[in-house]
């Protein structure tokens, strides 16, 4: 008997489980801004408390830079999600990230090199001690 018990119990909650749905809260931000946790910012001390959706990081924010918090509706929800990802183009000072098929092409980066290069030569004999 305590076993069919325990099996109508799991059963039980494990459909609440599967039926319950996901509440996220936004954080809106002084002085613009928003951020989407996953459960309810809590107060300790004078900070805000909550996991950051959707890494699920612990995000530290305090009082002052709030401006409220709220339930988010379903509308909110689905635009909240991310569904792809876009990945990040190459930064002009930074250069190319790969290789391109671009072979032997002369970079804005490989000309900061050198000029820095030509700079510190230049002031290689000034510095030098007299000892």
């Amino acid at each position: 008997m305590p076993k069919r018990f325990l099996a109508a119990a799991v059963l039980v909650a494990c459909t609440f489980a599967l039926g319950a749905e996901q509440t996220l809260y936004q954080i809106e931000l002084v002085p613009s801004g928003k951020i989407v946790s996953l459960d309810a910012p809590t107060l300790k001390g004078t900070n805000y408390l909550f996991h950051q959706y959707p890494t699920g990081t612990l995000i530290s924010i305090r009082k002052s830079t709030v401006k409220q918090i709220g339930k988010m509706s379903i509308a909110e929800k689905v635009a909240a999600n991310p569904t792809r990802v876009v990945p990040m183009r190459d930064l002009p000072f930074q250069g190319p990230k790969q290789n391109l098929g671009r072979g032997g092409v002369y970079t804005n980066i490989n000309r900061a090199r050198d000029a820095v290069s030509a700079a510190n030569a230049g002031t290689a004999g000034r510095t030098s001690s007299p000892d």
